[in-house]
């Protein structure tokens, strides 16, 4: 009765030092784990803009990963201008590589950017630059969120 005692009790504690180590890379990989992204102006016609995003993932650990598929959200001051829609698909990242996906396409439409942020079709006019937020959100391993935000800054400069 003792001995089996005992024996649960070491068995509990191997238990708890193999998933806190578990978790402790988990969390150091949500820290390791570097995306990039880009966006660019894919196209412009009368109804509105269409913005290509470029998301290309980093994994320079060890192991290989699974990643949920990036979800996007663009912001200009508080506002969410653009999403891009979600994906329930696993990205495989081998370990010490990259991959970068095909590019998230998203269309703004003028009537909706003069609704909703009336301020960022006047900065385009007057600077010829558009700065918006960019918040890229996904899941590694459908266990650890990971975010990242970027700013960025579209347009060449010139008053339109």
């Amino acid at each position: 009765m003792i001995k089996s005692r005992y024996l649960l009790i070491g068995a509990g504690a191997v238990a708890a030092i193999m998933g806190g180590s578990y978790l402790l890379k988990l969390n150091r990989l949500s820290h390791e784990l570097e995306s990039e992204t880009k966006v660019t102006i894919h196209q412009v016609s009368l109804i509105g803009i269409e913005l290509a995003i470029r998301v290309r993932l980093k994994n320079p650990s060890g192991g290989s990963i699974q990643v949920k598929h990036p979800f996007v959200k663009m912001i200009y001051g508080n506002k969410t201008i653009a999403s891009s829609q979600v994906k329930d698909t696993n990205l495989a990242i081998p370990k010490y590589s990259e991959v970068e996906l095909d590019p998230i396409r998203i269309k703004l439409t003028y009537m909706s950017l003069a609704t909703t942020v009336p301020a960022l079709l006047k900065e385009y006019r007057e600077s010829g630059k558009l700065n918006l937020v960019v918040h890229t959100v996904t899941t590694i391993n459908n266990r650890l969120p990971y975010t990242k935000t970027d700013t960025i800054t579209l347009g060449g400069g010139r008053p339109a």
